[in-house]
């Protein structure tokens, strides 16, 4: 039975961890601003000033201002705040105000490396804790501040990320998603794999589709149960949806996007299930039975929804056999129908409960209008087709949209286990250098290696998050374009070829760093990657891979040109 301590508990357990949170997002802009954005960096801070704040781009070309010092100054203000909210010693909305406008400063000044959805998300999410949910009359959480009411803002928020995760997935039309083969491709073409994304790589089919269906069954149906009114039923789907996060913790470095998802979760898990008492004084048996008819609910709900959400198709094998596999049902059609339909009357009824709820006080009545902006997607019209729409403190959201490093089969059909081989081709940009001393001119093209992007094939993936390499991941978004639309890397090429200090330290090569040999040209190879393949009857299935012996486990990729 939920009590008022556990709710005090849950509530800092929240306060807390979105400062730590913001603590993790300032410390990693920190170290990563002198190479990215600084006056000597990729993209100059001068020129992102006259971009993003043109009313101060004056004294800082003309030097009144230093650019860098101000930037790391403001910074620095970030981090002491965020430490003060994550110690505990205050958590006054003030103090969330302060590091939401900290972070939205610096991430319009890091230019096209702070272009992530979880940066909006971050500030989104700092934005509705100041204005809802953290205390306004005394400095830390108390009993006296508690309002289940100033959850419902976080809440949508995370029913909203997840949900249009989920959509998008379906509206894209990815042939992926459609047959369920998504995670055949995911563990060695996400961005920066970690260190057990090979291992999840050699599970069996039936196991990757099977994560895949359940992936979608998270991300959609799922999502209700954390507006609900009902305590029970939201905190199954509170800890449906940490699930997923922890395991994409294990195998991908996502940064901080995978904790801050599991802190929205926390909000749904606050409040009390009053249900029984208004009803009956002897509560402790009804209580018990009311539990259960929620838990059969929802489970009753999600059967059904998996039932029109998938079919199982059938296959004939070589040998005369038939095999039977599971596909997604849902089209871009049946999405939009649910938005259109059934997702207005879900989300203004539990709206209308929120009002019910909180409307004695002003406060509560102003967070129900900031839940019902959140939503962004409350007309018909606008639920049609899901955009992602970007406003200061609201965001449309679609990660995964779709999947890369789809390579193409060489022939059609369907293997011996009657399912069609998935074809990994990463795209990877290898850059290669001609580097020399003042005593020799050796002619010899050499691999630049970088910290934390695969490379050589023998480089084991490491695990970086919640760390965020913004170099790295730019790579991997250059890699799936062209360079007319990543001048960045021009750049990047211009600066090590000029010996910047700051950006060399972008590459693993200590002789760069310490200045005993220069970079004297430097050429770009796009090559495609997968994972190594143990060896399995799934595997010899799949034409090109590079299956490795019993005794040799030294390369954990493969690749070609």
């Amino acid at each position: 039975m939920t009590t008022p301590t556990t709710n005090i508990s849950l509530s800092k357990a929240y306060t807390k961890g979105l400062g730590y949170i913001f603590l993790i997002a300032f410390l990693s802009y920190y170290v990563q601003y002198p190479a990215l954005s600084s006056i000597g960096g990729i993209e100059p801070s001068n020129i992102l000033f006259r971009r993003a704040f043109p009313s101060i781009y004056y004294p800082v070309d003309k030097g009144y201002i230093d650019a860098d010092g101000l930037v790391e100054l403001i910074n620095l203000i970030g981090v002491a705040t965020s430490m003060i909210i994550a110690s505990g010693i205050a958590q006054h909305g003030l103090l969330y105000l302060l590091v939401t406008a900290i972070y939205y400063f610096l991430v319009l000044l890091g230019g096209q490396f702070y272009t992530f959805q979880w940066d909006i998300l971050l500030i989104e999410a700092g934005f509705l804790t100041a204005v809802c949910f953290a205390p306004w009359q005394s400095l830390h959480v108390t009993t006296k501040d508690m309002s289940s009411v100033g959850c419902w803002p976080i809440r949508f928020l995370l029913f909203k990320l997840m949900f249009m995760s989920g959509i998008v997935k379906i509206q894209a039309e990815c042939p992926t998603w459609q047959n369920l083969t998504a995670l055949e491709y995911h563990f060695a073409t996400q961005c920066l794999p970690g260190p057990l994304a090979w291992y999840a790589h050699q599970l069996p089919p039936f196991l990757l589709r099977l994560g895949v269906a359940t992936t979608f069954v998270i991300e959609i149906p799922a999502t209700i149960f954390l507006i609900v009114p009902w305590l029970r039923i939201r905190r199954i789907g509170a800890w449906m949806q940490i699930v997923l996060q922890v395991l994409i913790i294990a195998t991908g470095n996502y940064n901080f996007f995978n904790i801050l998802t599991m802190a929205l979760c926390i909000p749904c898990m606050i409040g009390e299930d009053n249900s029984v008492k208004k009803w009956s004084r002897d509560t402790s048996r009804l209580e018990q039975h009311f539990r259960t008819i929620q838990t059969v609910i929802c489970v009753l709900f999600l059967a059904i929804s998996c039932k029109e959400m998938f079919h199982v198709e059938q296959y004939m094998t070589e040998e005369g056999k038939q095999m039977r596999w599971l596909k997604l049902s849902m089209t871009r059609h049946d999405c939009n129908n649910i938005a259109e339909k059934t997702l207005p009357t879900i989300v203004l009824f539990t709206l209308l409960c929120t009002f019910v709820s909180g409307v004695r006080l002003v406060r509560k009545n102003v967070t129900v209008s900031l839940g019902m902006h959140q939503l962004g997607f409350i007309k018909p019209s606008t639920l049609r087709t899901i955009r992602r729409r970007t406003s200061v403190v609201s965001h449309g959201y679609g990660l995964f949209r779709r999947m890369t490093g789809v390579g193409k089969a060489s022939f059609t059909g369907i293997n011996a286990l009657s399912l069609p081989p998935s074809i990994v081709a990463r795209p990877e940009i290898v850059l290669e250098a001609i580097i020399v001393d003042n005593s020799t001119s050796e002619n010899d093209w050499q691999e630049l290696n970088f910290r934390w992007k695969p490379g050589g094939i023998d480089r084991r993936p490491c695990q970086v998050a919640p760390h965020q390499p913004r170099f790295e991941w730019r790579m991997w978004f250059a890699a799936l374009g062209s360079v007319q639309h990543n001048a960045w890397l021009v750049s990047f090429v211009d600066k090590i070829l000029a010996g910047c200090p700051y950006v060399i330290d972008l590459l693993d090569e200590p002789e760069l760093a310490a200045k005993k040999k220069r970079i004297q040209m430097v050429r770009a190879q796009l090559y495609e990657y997968d994972f190594t393949r143990l060896d399995t009857e799934w595997s010899r299935s799949i034409p090109g891979v590079d299956i490795l012996d019993d005794d040799d486990h030294s390369a954990w990729w493969q690749r070609k040109a």
